[in-house]
């Protein structure tokens, strides 16, 4: 058995070193010409930026009453206009403050926005937007993995106007919708 291994791990390594060996030679100046252009498609994600207050509620699938809920948030733009940073403090009735961080990007590659976030409730998540031009609607969806575990995601974000922001989304473990969450974000001045 061992032997097999070394053999394979051997085998391995060649391939490796062999397919790095075949990297094109580049002058600084050539990386430098290879980089990529800030797409304006960035430009895109402006009207999230700034400070945010809102309120909403939150449905629970396993709760006979909605919870009402309410946040303030900060975002900004960061790696020299790359993505977004968002901080965000949600309060719902009966529980703690959670703490929340969130970016937001375009990936060049796959044409599309693309956002990660986490909080203090040990939430983790991914998702992939798309923007609606004609109902000024973002679509999203996104996998999250919480304590409870993983999570599928869906929902929109609508400006209403430059400094209103309506928002629903719906969370689903396997089949079963675990909650649905509405509220509505107002631009602080």
């Amino acid at each position: 058995m061992f032997h097999r291994n070394a053999v394979l791990a051997g085998l391995l390594g060649s391939v490796a070193l062999g397919l790095t060996g075949c990297m094109p030679r580049m002058t600084i100046e050539q990386m430098k010409a290879e980089m990529p252009k800030r797409p304006a498609a960035l430009d895109r994600l402006e009207p999230f930026v700034g400070r945010w207050q809102g309120q909403g509620e939150a449905r629970f699938a396993m709760l006979d009453e909605p919870l009402k809920i309410s946040g303030t948030g900060e975002v900004k733009w960061e790696g020299d206009r790359w993505y977004l940073v968002g901080h965000s403090l949600l309060k719902m009735e009966q529980f703690p403050d959670t703490q929340g961080l969130e970016t937001w990007t375009y990936d060049i590659h796959a044409k599309k926005y693309r956002s990660t976030f986490v909080n203090s409730m040990g939430m983790l998540g991914m998702a992939e937007s798309r923007y609606d031009e004609k109902t000024d609607t973002w679509h999203f969806t996104g996998t999250c993995y919480e304590p409870w575990g993983k999570m599928q995601m869906k929902g929109t974000l609508r400006l209403i106007d430059a400094d209103t922001l309506e928002w629903k989304m719906t969370e689903y473990m396997g089949l079963t919708k675990t909650v649905e969450m509405s509220g509505t974000d107002k631009r602080v001045k």
